[in-house]
């Protein structure tokens, strides 16, 4: 059987916060990052433009096929995300698609723009590493949510011509080395402060949003028997009753009581009486549909509601609870205690509060009869 609505979850089921932050900044990636996928392209052509004709055009065209390539792969990685919009395990599947893509462009990047920059043409090698840093620092603010991929991406774009301009004998080149090296050593820093900042805004709001979510949990949840309290159950049904109403479906409600509960408490003492509320509680979670709402509304008084249920296929669940209960032994410490319930059932109703009424009086009739019984309103009172 399905679980019932309305029981406490269990903490194992509790979503991981560190793994929901870090869906939260894999989102957030794929959305601030998809703009520099065409960002990034133009900027290869405009650079492009400006070497045409200081530099081998056979060389340009070869670095602008392999980025159109690589451009394309990584489109590729944004369309999967924008038409599944995956979670979980498969957004994190596909992080390890986007990382590598982004590598890859970045390296081409990178090695290309040392290929296409004029090895005798200062001017032009300074134009080239002032894109470049360009492209560092974008990359650093766009994929500033994992600060790995922005520290791969700027170390792939700007260092192999920084090392290349090291290797050179003008001082020029090696003022422009060091300032690139100065540059990459400043975005490192820039790079680790926002990643830090967006894990703690994002740690913060998954935190709050869990302690909301358990305290409204709390609010609706009977502590002992871990089902709907009473203000939870009747809200919950008057949802479910309205519903079955607009789609004129039947509907169904059982009220029940344990039976000769007040000895258990006086004989026995009331851990004893708490220990067969909480295994009552677990037998309707485990015994109900997951479409049944059920829940605590008195002392060792439940109630559950049916929907999409007639009254009589509501009599049947609830004889085979009854039986269940009647067969089901609650230890209780060297002992072993026997209890019974007794159930009312009502039906034909789009009203909350007339369904509780007649299954409440259905219940009292099987009291009277002798406990451990179930009665149906309509067969009980209607002649």
């Amino acid at each position: 059987m399905q679980e019932a609505k309305g029981h406490m979850p269990d903490t194992d089921s509790v979503p991981d916060v560190e793994l929901l932050v870090r869906e939260d900044k894999l989102k957030l990636l794929f959305r601030q990052s998809f703009p520099a996928l065409f960002i990034s392209y133009a900027t290869a052509l405009l650079l492009s433009w400006m070497l045409w004709g200081h530099a081998s055009e056979v060389v340009i065209v070869a670095w602008l096929a392999m980025l159109a390539v690589s451009t394309l792969g990584r489109l590729a990685v944004f369309i999967i995300y924008f038409r599944t919009r995956p979670s979980g395990v498969d957004l994190l599947k596909l992080e390890r698609r986007y990382g590598f893509s982004l590598m890859l462009s970045s390296l081409i990047w990178g090695l290309g723009a040392l290929l296409v920059m004029p090895a005798d043409s200062l001017l032009y090698q300074a134009i080239t590493l002032f894109i470049l840093v360009g492209m560092a620092g974008g990359a650093v603010s766009v994929y500033s949510a994992r600060y790995p991929m922005a520290v791969g991406a700027m170390l792939s774009v700007l260092l192999p011509s920084t090392l290349w301009m090291y290797t050179q004998a003008g001082k020029e080149q090696l003022g422009l080395a060091v300032g690139a090296s100065m540059f990459m050593i400043a975005m490192l820093r820039t790079a680790k402060v926002m990643a830090n900042a967006l894990q703690v805004n994002f740690q913060l709001s998954r935190e709050l949003h869990a302690a909301h979510a358990a305290a409204d949990q709390q609010a609706k949840t009977d502590a002992l028997t871990g089902i709907n309290n009473r203000r939870a159950f009747l809200d919950h049904g008057e949802q479910i009753t309205r519903y079955c109403e607009r789609h004129e479906l039947e509907i169904s409600a059982m009220v029940m009581d344990l039976d000769r509960f007040k000895s258990i408490n006086d004989g026995l003492g009331h851990l004893a009486g708490d220990n067969v509320l909480r295994h009552v509680g677990e037998l309707l979670l485990t015994t109900l549909r997951r479409s049944d709402v059920c829940g605590r509304i008195g002392g060792e008084e439940f109630a559950v509601i049916l929907p999409h249920t007639s009254g009589r296929d509501a009599l049947a669940i609830a004889e085979k609870l009854r039986q269940t209960i009647a067969e089901t032994p609650i230890p209780c410490g060297e002992r072993r205690l026997d209890i019974t319930i007794s159930i009312g059932v009502a039906a034909g109703a789009y009203d909350l509060t007339t369904l509780l009424v007649h299954a409440d009086k259905a219940m009292y009739r099987a009291k009277a009869q002798g406990r451990n019984q179930v009665v149906r309103y309509e067969e009980a009172f209607v002649a």
